[in-house]
């Protein structure tokens, strides 16, 4: 699992402008009534948050509402699902990370497939988190927490917000890294994942700074270590898994929104281009830094790449036969 997610993006204002916002003719009469925006997950998690920002921007740009839909469970394949069936119209999207869309499909058997979608265009980048509770006593920082989990496999508990998340597959790479295993449980978001580390039935959690970033600045938690390739600036201080010498780990996650495959060109390119210009409103750029993550336009062919990127982070591994259904 060596892919290197960043090599193959390179964002700046001109590249996540052109070729959307610069689109033939918009759908004449689309919208005329309210959008659906599915969330795959449980409220209060990372992606939630985010969903519920970016709804506000792309209503006021669209001049409709924009309503979140929370449609948790099977790691996000029951809100795909519902989206990959829905009307190919424009008014039924997903809002999701890379992994429910190719990363489940590989696991378990869905009635979707990545063609079942079609890219609208990256929202969001968060860095990952390993958490544990403020006052645990066991550990008391990673290196503590390092020798704590290999002193045993099993031992240790650790929380995932869904099988095939970023966060399962952060959490993979770290129980390589660590040559041990954890005794791994899966929630429905990073919201049931956290009310349970706050209130002890967990030793640790995988999450997205974004759904934790109030909690480690509230004091109930605290960032073990970055689960990224660079320190994040919302956490002065907390170290990468790779300054803390126990080798390379990215758990960034890149969030974004899709509508159903067969959904037509004109209104593709009106979604795609509101969505572009929603994610650079003001209100979207500093609630995303606020929350500890980062606003981040992209063309669809840009999003694209990040789900082929996945897949091949997904099939490897898969064929290793360490990613698999809770």
């Amino acid at each position: 699992m060596n892919i290197d997610r960043r090599q193959i993006l390179h964002f700046g204002a001109a590249a996540a402008a052109g070729s959307v916002l610069g689109a033939p003719a918009w759908a004449q009469g689309f919208p005329s009534k309210p959008l659906t925006l599915v969330v795959p997950f449980a409220p209060g998690g990372n992606t939630d948050i985010v969903a519920r920002t970016v709804a506000v921007a792309l209503g006021k740009v669209l001049g409709q509402s924009v309503v979140v839909d929370n449609r948790a469970g099977a790691g996000g394949s029951i809100g795909a699902m519902q989206v990959a069936r829905a009307a190919p119209d424009g008014y039924t999207l997903l809002l999701c990370g890379a992994g429910v869309v190719v990363t489940v499909p590989e696991m378990v058997k869905t009635s979707y497939s990545r063609s079942s979608f079609a890219p609208l265009g990256l929202v969001n980048k968060s860095s990952m988190v390993l958490l544990a509770r403020k006052n645990e006593t066991r550990f008391r920082n990673f290196k503590e927490f390092a020798a704590y989990a290999r002193s045993g496999d099993g031992k240790l508990t650790a929380a995932h917000s869904g099988p095939g998340t970023p966060n399962h597959l952060a959490l993979l790479q770290l129980e390589n890294l660590l040559k041990t295993k954890f005794t791994i449980v899966s929630y429905k978001g990073s919201g049931p994942a956290l009310v349970d580390l706050i209130g002890g039935q967990v030793d640790v959690h995988f999450d997205q700074v974004t759904s934790s970033l109030q909690h480690i600045k509230g004091g109930s938690l605290q960032a073990l270590a970055v689960l990224g390739p660079a320190q994040d600036p919302s956490l002065p201080g907390v170290q990468t898994v790779a300054e803390l010498g126990f080798g390379e780990i990215d758990g960034t996650t890149y969030v974004g929104v899709l509508a159903p495959s067969g959904t037509p060109k004109d209104v593709h390119d009106k979604l795609a281009a509101a969505l572009a210009q929603a994610v650079k409103d003001p209100q979207t750029v500093n609630s995303a830094r606020e929350l500890g993550s980062v606003a981040l336009s992209s063309t669809p062919q840009e999003f694209a790449r990040i789900l082929d990127a996945e897949y091949a982070l997904a099939t490897q591994a898969t064929r290793d036969g360490r990613l698999k259904a809770d």
